[in-house]
């Protein structure tokens, strides 16, 4: 799609944190450099100065944001280079199966001043302990938020005229996607924090949209239905989840046919180029008599969906204010010098 993506490969879903970085990474990269550290030890600025090389380089760079926060990175793929570089800490927690014959630990905690450290030993336990709380309370938010959503789904499901929209499905997936043997990958587009839903221009570049108006919370349906059409003919597939509920597709790109699939609220499109959106309206799909018969129930789940996602970001802000106060302590023992020095060196390494 183009020679730069940014994506995350894990999520606040309602079941706690989820990650994706094994499939992400899966087989094909040759080589894999795993972060250790800490807040405040310069993983995303190890992974930013790659991405820069590379893309001077002219090597296709993918950035894999932080679901927490935008402003950092959980890992970097070059992926024309075989080379994988990920953080390796909690709660992502990707380590070695194949230790210097395919991955290598890359500890940044090497260049802290343990001096500086001893005596800030009880407050980083409590700061750390407070933002573990914080998050805890979040994800009990979150399952609520499930639950309450699939209390809207089972109401939702039972007036849906399903047959309509396995037919429409289809035909416009007949009409579009080619057999192929390709296989399917995951690039998430979208997660959830203390912003909200923040989503990353991932399918951005896209030509053909088709963008999904779904106030009833069916795209999901009409998106699982393209998956298992693109699974029988063997189409090329990249995918994305529901960043609270990931059994939940809620955008499919198809890259042989530049074509993509995905709900309307979560598209960020291009600054450089509009493309040809195609509106896909998933109220056609929905029984109107039945709809009237269920509005009040469905309209209450949804104003307390709403509180719940706010009270839930609430408490990941929390979260975010200890999280950079701990930053703040180990940024102050870095030896920064030290780190910049290796990060010359390691460029060196892998670019030659």
């Amino acid at each position: 799609m183009q020679n730069k993506t940014e994506f995350f490969a894990g999520a606040n879903t309602k079941n706690g944190y989820t990650s994706c970085f094994f499939e992400i990474v899966g087989k094909k990269y040759k080589k894999v450099y795993i972060l250790k550290g800490s807040a405040g030890c310069g993983k995303s600025t190890f992974m930013k100065r790659v991405g820069e090389r590379a893309i001077r380089d002219n090597h296709s760079v993918e950035y894999i944001r932080c679901s927490a926060d935008l402003n950092s990175y959980d890992g970097i793929l070059l992926p024309d280079m075989g080379v994988a570089i990920v953080d390796g800490t909690a709660p992502h927690i990707m380590d070695v199966k194949y230790p210097s014959a395919r991955e290598n630990i890359i500890n940044l905690g090497s260049f802290w001043d343990e001096n500086k450290l001893k005596s800030k030993r009880e407050e980083l336990i409590n700061l750390t302990n407070r933002k573990l709380d914080c998050y805890e309370h979040a994800y009990h938010v979150l399952s609520a938020v499930g639950s309450i959503r699939g209390l809207r789904n089972i109401l939702i499901n039972r007036i849906t005229l399903e047959d309509k929209l396995k037919a429409f499905t289809g035909r416009i997936c007949k009409k579009l996607i080619k057999s192929s043997n390709g296989s399917e990958s995951i690039r998430i587009q979208t997660a959830f924090n203390e912003n909200g839903f923040d989503s990353l221009p991932t399918f951005s570049n896209a030509q053909n949209v088709y963008l999904i108006r779904d106030k009833y919370d069916i795209a999901y349906r009409f998106l699982l239905f393209v998956r298992e059409y693109a699974d029988k003919v063997g189409a090329e597939r990249i995918i994305s989840f529901d960043p609270i509920d990931i059994s939940k597709p809620e955008a499919i790109y198809f890259p042989k046919e530049d074509l993509l699939f995905v709900c309307e609220k979560r598209f960020v499109p291009s600054e450089k180029e509009i493309p040809q959106n195609k509106p896909i309206n998933t109220s056609r799909f929905i029984d109107k008599k039945g709809l009237a018969a269920i509005r009040q129930k469905d309209r209450a789940a949804f104003k307390l969906y709403n509180a719940l996602l706010e009270t839930a970001s609430h408490y990941f802000g929390e979260a975010h204010k200890i999280h950079d106060n701990i930053e703040r302590i180990y940024i102050r023992a870095m030896d920064f010098a030290k780190l910049t020095d290796y990060t010359n060196k390691f460029l060196a390494e892998i670019f030659g």
